[in-house]
């Protein structure tokens, strides 16, 4: 007597069917990992800078106005010099016990308070004359000083295209040499970014106006791991 199956159990033992077979298809299937490589050099389009205002002494109301009035004066001189307000940020503010040590050991003389500007510009001529002009109006110090890209994710979008065509140039020229031939693609992974910084783009403190010269290109690369399968 033929035994009949309930319809949710077949449909089970096909699926199971398929997916038995489609691993073996993909087991059985013969491959080519190959690794692409992909750059992009870039001039720099802009310059990021931090500077920072400190105030000493003991009435944190006296410290915020002093702070307050060369903030004014800092960006006051930003604007004239075509900086969009935009641009400027200046709403960080810290503030710290003062300590000192003297002969009595380590004692309080007051705070410590501190405001951060944070710049963008894409006038790169003119980054040298916004720095000696900032640091003549009591900033005390630069955290921060880096010539950027304002659009970095485009020129990465880039460098994957090229690395993805090493890939499949470096299939197919192994592929001709060991004489198989490529019908497909099983995987692509995307690997790390890496960034080369320009050269001359200093990150330092200053105690004084300087002058530095223009950056050189910067470097944004990209890689792709392909496996290709082969017959």
């Amino acid at each position: 007597m033929t035994q009949i199956l309930p319809r949710s159990l077949t449909a089970s033992i096909l699926l199971g069917l398929s997916v038995f077979t489609s691993h073996m298809a993909t087991a059985n299937t013969n491959t080519l990992q190959v690794s692409g490589q992909g750059s992009v050099a870039q001039t720099p389009d802009a310059f990021t800078v931090t500077f920072v205002i400190e105030e000493r002494g003991e009435l944190v109301s006296k410290l915020n106005e002093q702070a307050n009035a060369k903030l004014e004066a800092v960006v006051k001189f930003l604007l004239s010099a075509g900086i969009e307000k935009k641009h400027i940020q200046s709403m960080s503010v810290n503030l710290n016990p003062w300590f000192e040590h003297t002969g009595n050991g380590r004692e309080q003389k007051g705070f410590v308070l501190s405001r951060q500007i944070s710049v963008t510009s894409t006038a790169l001529e003119s980054y040298d004359s916004v720095l000696d002009g900032v640091m003549k109006r009591g900033v005390n110090n630069i955290n921060q000083f880096q010539f950027i890209h304002l659009k970095p994710d485009e020129a990465y979008q880039q460098a994957l295209i090229m690395a993805v065509k090493d890939a499949k140039n470096r299939a197919r020229i192994l592929a001709s040499e060991v004489g198989v031939e490529i019908v497909g693609v099983v995987s692509v992974s995307e690997g790390s970014t890496r960034y080369q910084p320009p050269a001359g783009a200093p990150m330092r403190m200053m105690k004084e106006a300087d002058s530095f010269s223009l950056p050189g290109e910067s470097e944004i690369s990209a890689s792709v791991s392909v496996s290709f399968a082969i017959e």
